[in-house]
């Protein structure tokens, strides 16, 4: 039994250090800080939730009332980037909303290596403008135009935003 508590604490913390770290593909030192920013305001809003709903259950259980509880609006999601090439990917992502009074919520230099992804946190119904290519150079890049509420997964590939002119 104590073994197989051993075990479960074990994974618990190892689960937590994982999901606790900061993106490794960030190359961009005020981006790579913005998204660690961004993951301690998640966590403080989850912690912020799980504790009023406790305080809410245990409030109804001591006043013997129905007390309803409606937690606070999700602000930032996860988005996944998939490499699904042999070459390196290097993806800017850029948007009109303010992180603080002075810096947009933009994340630069993002290097997907290959058959790998990267998840960003970013905040929920905003629209990003994804610069990617394959080279380091910005004048080849590809855009792709998002809108954070409608997808979860990016397949970034060479060619994803060129359309053929015949149709076959």
């Amino acid at each position: 039994m104590k073994k197989n508590l051993f075990n479960l604490l074990l994974f618990l913390i190892l689960l937590l250090i994982y999901s606790c770290s900061a993106p490794k593909y960030f190359y961009d030192e005020s981006s790579y800080q913005r998204q660690k920013e961004l993951h301690n305001c998640r966590s403080g809003n989850v912690f912020c939730d799980i504790m009023t709903g406790v305080g809410s259950v245990v409030a109804g259980a001591v006043l013997d009332a129905e007390v309803q509880f409606y937690p606070s609006m999700q602000q930032f999601k996860k988005l996944n980037l998939v490499n699904p090439t042999n070459d390196t990917i290097y993806v800017n992502m850029l948007t009109d909303v303010f992180w603080d009074k002075q810096n947009y919520c933009d994340f630069m230099d993002i290097r997907i290596p290959p058959h790998l992804n990267c998840k960003v946190l970013v905040p929920v119904e905003a629209n990003y403008n994804l610069y990617f290519s394959n080279t380091q150079q910005s004048d080849d890049d590809e855009m792709l135009e998002i809108f954070t509420s409608n997808v979860k997964r990016i397949a970034l590939y060479p060619g994803l935003t060129t359309f053929s002119d015949t149709i076959q």
